[in-house]
């Protein structure tokens, strides 16, 4: 993009894009500026704040809140990569843990493995492991995850009625992942794969960390979790980005 006018649905110009990119997808505004601040951001008004995306540009990182899923993070990383700016970008949030006895509540992971089910990119993908691109992996424990556009679609049925039963193609993906990964959420997948087809060249560093705010039949525990999972993946963040664990202004 050589232009200096905003892009059209995140409303930023080059020239508010740091080689340094964090990206939090879906999460509440208050719980993720409560979780930036705890790590030494500055209370700075965002540089730009247009339909679902908010974004704030330090002199060294630029901070992108987005809606979820594949339709809302398509077009944001088109156009940030599209620029040519972004050398390293971090995805960071909250996600669903599958299993019982899988990994505890609140803590951030590393996502070393990705696979995409029911999402716009599953003709594309199919049943591809999605690994990121990062020069030097963070060392102890990591995750896998799987991504989908069905927020419910992975969990036990509602009470108003199951209608899992209906996506006949998506829930066979749905319990086969269901007992392989560790993880769900709505972008990783995605991420991973659009960070290799998005640029023209490669070179780009990809990563997403990622935790468990709830067990997936526990939705309503999520936001008791979230704030120390977004403080957690955010450091961890920033350490992958090479600023310690607090941002420095």
């Amino acid at each position: 993009m050589t232009t200096t006018d905003a892009s059209p649905n995140v409303q930023i110009r080059p020239a508010q894009i740091r080689p340094a990119v964090i990206l939090c997808c879906g999460e509440d505004k208050g719980a993720l500026l409560d979780a930036l601040g705890e790590l030494g951001f500055p209370a700075e008004a965002p540089v730009s704040e247009f339909r679902s995306y908010t974004v704030w540009t330090l002199p060294s990182v630029t901070v992108v809140l987005s809606a979820i899923g594949t339709g809302a993070l398509e077009p944001l990383l088109y156009e940030l990569l599209i620029t040519g700016r972004v050398e390293r970008i971090v995805l960071v949030g909250t996600a669903g843990r599958l299993r019982a006895d899988g990994l505890p509540l609140g803590v951030g992971y590393p996502i070393r493995e990705a696979r995409v089910a029911g999402t716009g990119l599953d003709c594309e993908c199919g049943d591809r492991v999605l690994r990121p691109e990062w020069p030097d992996f963070p060392t102890g424990p990591s995750a896998t995850i799987v991504s989908s556009d069905f927020y419910y679609g992975f969990s036990p049925a509602l009470t108003l009625g199951d209608y899992r039963h209906r996506l006949v193609g998506v829930r066979r993906h749905f319990e086969r992942l269901s007992v392989e990964m560790d993880l769900v959420d709505m972008e990783v997948g995605q991420f991973y794969a659009l960070c290799r087809l998005i640029p023209d060249a490669r070179g780009l560093w990809f990563i997403a960390i990622k935790g468990a705010a709830n067990a997936i039949d526990n939705h309503a525990e999520q936001n008791t979790h979230a704030p120390s999972v977004l403080r957690d993946c955010l450091e961890k963040a920033l350490r992958a980005l090479g600023f310690g664990t607090r941002f420095k202004v």
